[in-house]
């Protein structure tokens, strides 16, 4: 479970607030903001993936993933999978998936997709994205509101000002 919790902050990751803002006027929304915290590696979300993989996903995509889960919680495996991107100068020189910073985790994503070698673990990890983005946009929250779409919602539509002849005017949030 801990290295889908990471596999999932590598897909989907808490993102920084943005830093300037002019004014109280342009001030993100308190769904903005959680937006920017929530993460996929989050507690609920693991679980309901792991749920949804076992009750819905094709036996064979289920194999791919629990084997490439499986490798990439252990050191060995991690090694086989990930290269020289899970090497460390300190002991133990070896890391497992979960113990790699998210930037060289990025990385090893990235290299999956390059190679030929990789196309049975980039189907897994297609699967897992395909996952991950599902069951973080389709989360309700308890006052029936979609939180992810209604952060995207706000931050789309904080953009458009509506004129007095209802006249739609884009300006970017930089001030544009």
């Amino acid at each position: 479970m801990e290295s889908l919790s990471s596999l999932c902050e590598t897909i989907l990751p808490s993102l920084s607030p943005i830093s300037k803002f002019d004014g109280k006027q342009n001030q993100p929304t308190k769904a903005v903001q959680a937006f920017y915290r929530a993460s996929a590696s989050q507690t609920p979300m693991p679980d309901e993936m792991a749920e949804l993989l076992t009750k819905r996903g094709l036996p064979e995509a289920v194999f791919m993933v629990r084997l490439v889960l499986w490798l990439l919680s252990t050191r060995l495996g991690t090694f086989l999978l990930c290269g020289s991107l899970c090497f460390e100068e300190k002991w133990p020189y070896f890391k497992n998936f979960s113990s790699i910073p998210l930037d060289r985790r990025e990385r090893v994503l990235q290299k999956w997709f390059k190679h030929r070698f990789f196309t049975p673990i980039r189907t897994a990890f297609v699967y897992v994205k395909i996952l991950v983005l599902y069951v973080f946009f389709s989360r309700v929250m308890p006052s029936d509101h979609f939180s992810g779409f209604h952060a995207l919602y706000s931050l789309v539509f904080s953009s458009f000002i509506i004129m007095p002849d209802n006249y739609y005017y884009y300006f970017l949030l930089s001030g544009q």
